[in-house]
């Protein structure tokens, strides 16, 4: 470098430091964009209904907190397989199996713990059965107290399908 003239030395670093810190921004870019996520699970019925029957057959392999071991799940992947209940999404894994059973799980004692509260009601065909000021009221507070109990909103007339098959939540219950 010491051949080139002061001006011409000066261009260079000044290039190779742009150079550098272009690098620099497009690794930051690219590092904070994420990559594609996998598609969602879209469970029907049938789906939902072989998932429950596989693990309450298996219901003795759960342990602390009714979570079952990664093996369970593995096993009720193949099951859901077999069974070619598939209309809709990405096959059934064992990550979504699990991701399931955990959603049913937090519905479930979401919805067990509206039906402690004094004076509410709950069933199977008219899930919380929402009529009248007050009882929107209680209501609204119940399903806004929780981020987790946004997907209860469905339910204020209309039944939860699952709620018969009495899923353990994660409490034990």
């Amino acid at each position: 470098m010491e051949c080139l003239n002061p001006h011409l030395r000066q261009l260079v670093y000044s290039s190779v430091v742009a150079v550098v810190s272009i690098c620099g921004q497009f690794t930051t870019v690219l590092m904070a964009t994420e990559a594609p996520s996998e598609p969602k699970a879209q469970w029907n019925a049938q789906e939902t209904d072989t998932l429950l029957a596989h693990l309450f057959r298996n219901l003795s392999e759960a342990g602390d907190g009714n979570n079952f071991k990664a093996a369970t799940y593995t096993s009720a992947a193949a099951t859901l397989a077999a069974a070619n209940l598939l209309t809709a999404g990405p096959p059934k894994t064992a990550k979504r199996c699990k991701t399931k059973w955990m959603s049913l799980r937090q519905m479930f004692g979401n919805i067990e713990n509206y039906r402690s509260l004094s004076g509410v009601h709950w069933d199977s065909e008219r899930g919380a059965g929402i009529e009248g000021e007050a009882a929107w009221a209680v209501w609204n507070a119940y399903i806004q107290s929780s981020q987790s109990r946004g997907s209860m909103r469905q339910y204020h007339n209309a039944g939860w399908p699952f709620y018969s098959c009495g899923c353990p939540s994660s409490s034990g219950q």
